[in-house]
Parts: C-alpha cells; structure tokens; sequence
C-alpha cells in the first residue's frame, strides 16, 4: 500500500464526516482501485452504508474488512449492521467476537448490553451494566440502564440502591427522578413518588411521559384537579393529543363527572374513529340513562377486534340479564 491510497481513504474520511456521503464513496473506490484489500477503507465503506441504512452493504464490507484484517472494530461495526437487521444471534456473535479481541472496548460491552436489554434479557444486560459501571465508566447514563433493568427483573430495591448513587451526579437528574418516581408509584407510596416527580418536572416540565406518571400519582392521592392539571397542561402543547384527553375522559367519569368527560371523549371521536373513546363514552350514556345509544356503540365494538370487544360483550350480557 502506498502513501497516495492512505491520502485517497483520509480524504473520504473528511467527507464522510461532513456528510458527504456521495463523495466520500467516490474517494474510497478510487482508493480501492488501487489497492483492493485495504481492511481500512472497506471498513470505512462499511460505515458509510451503515449510516445510509444499507446494512446488507454494510456487512459486505465489514465482513471483507475482517478477511483481511481481525479487529475488534471491525467486528463491532459488523455487529451493529446485523443488529439493525435484527439478525440477533449474528450480532451477539461479532460483540463477542470484539470483545474478545479487546476486552477494554466500553462500545463493545455496551453494545452487547443494549442487544440484551432489547432482547428483554435483563439478567444478562444488568450484568453488563454493573461491569461497565465497576471497570469503564461513572456516566450516570450506565446506571440509568442498570436501574430500568432491576425495574423490568422488580428488584426494585437494587434499583432504588443505583438510582440514589446516581443522584450523586449532575447528568440526568430528570431520569434519575423519574424512575424513582415511578418505583414509589409501584408500591403505592405516594407521598414519596409525588416528591420525586415534582424534582423531575422542575428539571424537564414538557416531558409528557414525565407529566402523565405525574397524573396517575396525584390520582393515586385522590388529587383529580392536580392530575387534570398535568393533562391541561400537555393538551395546550397539542389539543389533539388523543391519548391523553381519553384519559382525562376516563378519570372524570371514574370521578362521576359524567357531562365533563362526555366532552372530553367527543372531542376525540369528531376527530377520529377511537374505540376506547367509543367504549368510555357508551359507559357515559348508560350512566345518564341514554341506554339505546349506549348499546348501538356497544354492539358496534363487539364487531372489532380490539380490546374492548369481550368488554362490550359483557356488558350486554350484563344490560340484557
């Protein structure tokens, strides 16, 4: 290999990381042109159709780059291209694979950690996490990935344990909060999840995942003005947010304001076919006596498969009975 490929590859190289994906291509074939099993530049290659989501084309070249060339890189890189193509075995093979080529790469491990995680393989994972915590890295983001696992395997304990040392850290705080928040929530400590809660929303107050945990919490209180207000105040950032204004529906007939959550789930149907919204809404008129209404919507759900069909059935079983 000369001087002139090594100058063509780096030239790629700075067009790719401008995004100049078209001529950074063009300088890495002229590259191989001249030197056809150059393990850099078919690696490079590689990650340039990775990034444009050709992962196909991007195994071609990270597998041709590892013929030439064992390295760990390379064989992360492959691992990434077959994770994106869920081709999971393949990619838990080529982590491996680079982890033990260099068992020091945090990318690896994390990888590997984040393919179990995704995987629901949350022994696997926490373990993971733990070992980059102990051996890599302090960034609270590895202890917010050991936290949710703990969460997902309900070693809520642990979870709290972690999240704690994390609030140590500056990074994340509104993630740290959060989980805590929703542990206290699991085990109907209310007090302490509201706590939690209002530190994350000091922290991220447009976050609707964050402000819809803080609305079931202020119910588990008996709090339904407080928990209206987390839904007034996400449905002003967008009025057709559906999701939320069924549930506000939801929460107000259960509270047996019946006129209030009528408007609530009209609104919803005059802008789309919304079979919870439909359910909720038959509920409604069957508790303000409009009961052949009621049970038109209610025949009209038996005929759809979803989630609220043997629900309806019921019901008219129960109406008929």
């Amino acid at each position: 290999m000369n001087k002139q490929v090594e100058l063509l590859n780096n030239e790629g190289v700075q067009l790719f990381l401008k995004g100049k994906f078209k001529d950074a291509k063009i300088k890495y074939g002229e590259a191989l042109q001249q030197f056809p099993k150059y393990a850099t530049t078919l690696n490079n290659l590689g990650m340039l159709y990775l990034q444009e989501k050709k992962y196909k084309k991007a195994v071609l070249y990270f597998e041709k780059a590892i013929r030439e060339k064992k390295n760990a890189t390379y064989f992360l890189n492959l691992g990434h291209a077959y994770a994106n193509l869920n081709q999971i075995k393949q990619a838990e093979k080529k982590y491996l694979k680079s982890i033990e080529l260099n068992s020091n790469s945090l990318m690896a491990w994390k990888s590997l950690a984040s393919l179990y995680q995704f995987q629901k393989q949350f022994y696997k994972s926490s373990e993971i996490w733990e070992y980059i915590i102990s051996k890599f890295s302090n960034d609270n983001y590895f202890r917010i990935q050991l936290a949710k696992d703990y969460i997902s395997l309900r070693e809520f304990q642990n979870a709290l344990h972690v999240l704690h040392e994390a609030v140590k850290y500056e990074k994340n705080k509104d993630l740290i909060w959060y989980y805590t928040a929703s542990i206290h929530f699991n085990f109907k400590n209310f007090g302490l999840a509201k706590n939690a809660i209002k530190k994350c929303l000091s922290l991220a107050p447009d976050n609707e995942r964050f402000r819809l945990l803080a609305a079931s919490i202020y119910l588990g209180l008996s709090q339904l003005n407080d928990a209206i207000s987390q839904w007034d105040y996400l449905l002003k950032q967008n009025k057709t947010n559906h999701k939320i204004r069924v549930e506000k529906g939801v929460a107000l007939l259960a509270y047996n304001m019946k006129t209030e959550a009528l408007r609530e789930l009209d609104f919803v149907l005059s802008y789309e076919v919304n079979y919870k919204a439909l359910f909720y809404k038959a509920l409604v008129l069957l508790e303000i006596n409009k009961k052949e209404k009621a049970i038109k919507i209610l025949h009209k759900l038996t005929f759809k498969d979803t989630k609220f069909k043997q629900k309806a059935k019921q019901i008219l079983r129960n109406i008929k009975d």
